[in-house]
């Protein structure tokens, strides 16, 4: 069976989550609109997309879209984890080459133009405010007094999970990590390095006493910075998003700091969630939620765009069907992300195990438990207000 035509679906959110289900939908003949309440792509911390991404790459047909946007080959990951001295792993030996530094921007506006091309409508600056079920279908108010009809909604709004969580979902947290990010403008405003040096181009992971430092270069010679930390346990200033204090934190770490030295100190630093989390609901009558919204990852795992363009390509292919009359659809939508995220939170822990050399640290400590990414916070789910 193929869907009817006239079956609208909206997706509300345009990140990597909401491109890729809209591009998969309009592939599959289903009339797709992605509603963002952003004007454009918004500036981010850089992401990097692993080797092992390619094949999902391929498979959409966006890998000439990537090669060609003006992003940074990535050659490897160092880490500074578990003891002072840094080790690498290089990508030369991966069946799949290197991987990429993405400029976040740009990334996002070619996935939007994929999806566009392939039939879906984009509304930039497009603010949902009501969502109501009616009948078989969905009743949508968007800000300015618009109004539009679907038959079935799809949740791609990140970690907020606005939609879902109007709808009686609750947002189950494991642990309260946030990052404190920055983009360094390089000095003399070139570009710092040539990158003739594979290993200019590593991601580089750092662990601190009350956390853990990330950084990689991008194309256009900035670098991406974060340090991520419990909210909770952070430093004030840096919870203000203070650059001063950012800037000597960074400036007095280790391989972070000495990385960051053809860098100018921030004009300004920008905390973000960045906590392992999910839906106790990812699915319900008509919706479901997609990439951060249904399930997000501690940036540690390096699941983020990655997970969210999967993420994406399952959910397209589970509202299509859904729609064709396939009464499994769904549910094995749900089984798959489950069973993803159940492998992720066991390997996270393995990862926070091996660093060891703060053992009085609430951070470390938190994660040296034996419920951590098991047990959920107290009070930890939470419904929209």
């Amino acid at each position: 069976m193929s869907p009817v035509r006239g079956e609208r679906v909206v997706v509300v959110g345009g990140g990597p989550a909401g491109a890729v289900t809209a591009l998969v939908l309009a592939r599959r003949g289903v009339p797709v609109t992605v509603l963002e309440a952003a004007p454009e792509p918004a500036a981010k911390v850089g992401e990097t997309l692993p080797p092992t991404l390619a094949p999902l790459l391929a498979h959409l047909g966006l890998d000439g879209v990537v090669a060609a946007g003006g992003h940074l080959r990535a050659h490897g990951n160092r880490a500074a984890w578990g003891s002072a001295e840094p080790y690498d792993a290089p990508f030369v030996a991966n069946p799949h080459g290197a991987g990429w530094h993405v400029d976040r921007r740009r990334f996002e506006a070619d996935l939007a133009a994929a999806a566009v091309a392939a039939g879906a409508e984009w509304r930039w600056g497009a603010k949902l405010e009501r969502c109501v079920r009616r009948g078989a279908g969905w009743r949508l108010a968007l800000a300015g007094g618009e109004r539009l009809g679907a038959a079935f909604v799809a949740d791609a709004t990140g970690r907020k999970a606005r939609v879902a969580r109007r709808l009686g979902a609750r947002r189950v947290r494991y642990d309260r990590l946030v990052g404190a990010t920055a983009l360094l403008e390089p000095v003399g405003g070139g570009v710092a390095d040539t990158y003739t040096d594979m290993a200019c181009t590593y991601t580089l992971v750092e662990a601190a006493e009350d956390g853990w430092w990330y950084s990689a270069a991008l194309a256009d010679g900035r670098l991406a910075v974060a340090f991520l930390g419990d909210g909770d346990l952070l430093d004030p200033a840096l919870r203000r998003g203070d650059p001063a204090a950012w800037w000597r934190r960074l400036t007095a770490s280790g391989e972070t700091g000495r990385r960051a030295r053809r860098h100018a100190a921030p004009g300004a630093v920008r905390l973000a969630p960045a906590e392992t989390s999910r839906l106790d609901a990812i699915t319900g009558d008509g919706w479901l939620a997609v990439g951060d919204a249904a399930a997000a990852y501690d940036p540690l795992s390096s699941q983020g765009i990655g997970s969210a363009m999967g993420g994406g390509l399952y959910a397209g292919h589970a509202i299509a069907d859904h729609l064709a009359g396939r009464t499994e659809a769904l549910a094995a939508y749900v089984h798959l992300l489950a069973d993803a995220y159940r492998l992720c939170l066991d390997l996270q822990r393995r990862h926070y195990r091996r660093e060891r050399r703060w053992p009085g640290s609430p951070f470390w400590s938190r994660r040296h438990r034996a419920g951590y990414a098991v047990e959920p916070l107290a009070g930890a789910g939470r419904r929209a207000a």
